[in-house]
């Protein structure tokens, strides 16, 4: 997939670093996106897009170990990449609960340790930050968007509108701001987080 730089500077109103490499991770407990994105002279390419899968009912120090592995093979893939880098990771936050917090620390301590001398910019952007750059605003996308909103149908907030997925309204931006039809929500995020990161 590609994408032409002249239509994605004027759609957002920034300038794209161009003969440039750029690699996002939305690090997740489970699933981690991960995505590189080359700019050439005029165009932007999706060189990569994927998931790194870990499991759930390993201990923690298999699937940290598990993480790793998955990290260096990517590495040697991208080692073909000289044009400058920047990595661009999915920050920590509080979600769920602390169980799932420190799991997202160790992993994106381990894409740093894998990558910082890899690449010559490693930074961390909180995912709201990363989408505000790419010119994704919620409530703007929630305002117009086509998706279907449903009613609950049970309960104290019976016959009011349930949210509707973030995820799935970033991926629905995508498609239709840049024409990237991107199903999973995880390669989206990490997209997202590429992008970022050749916006100058």
């Amino acid at each position: 997939m590609k994408l032409l730089i002249s239509d994605v500077e004027k759609k957002l109103g920034k300038k794209i670093r161009k003969d440039s490499i750029a690699i996002g991770f939305d690090v997740a407990e489970a699933n981690t996106g991960h995505c590189v994105l080359k700019s050439t002279q005029d165009e932007i390419i999706i060189e990569s897009i994927g998931v790194i899968q870990t499991s759930t009912k390993e201990d923690t120090v298999n699937r940290m170990n598990s993480f790793l592995n998955s990290l260096e093979k990517l590495k040697q893939d991208w080692g073909k990449y000289k044009q400058f880098r920047i990595v661009v990771v999915e920050d920590c936050f509080m979600g769920a609960n602390v169980f799932t917090l420190k799991h997202l620390c160790r992993f994106s301590a381990l894409v740093w340790v894998t990558y910082h001398k890899e690449c010559d910019s490693l930074i961390f952007l909180m995912p709201n930050s990363a989408r505000s750059i790419v010119g994704f605003n919620k409530n703007a996308q929630m305002k117009d968007t086509k998706l279907e909103k449903k009613i609950i149908s049970k309960g104290k907030n019976k016959g009011k509108e349930k949210k509707i997925d973030l995820k799935k309204l970033v991926q629905e931006y995508l498609k239709e701001t840049f024409g990237i039809d991107l199903t999973n929500s995880d390669q989206a995020d990490a997209f997202v987080l590429a992008l970022a990161g050749l916006l100058k």
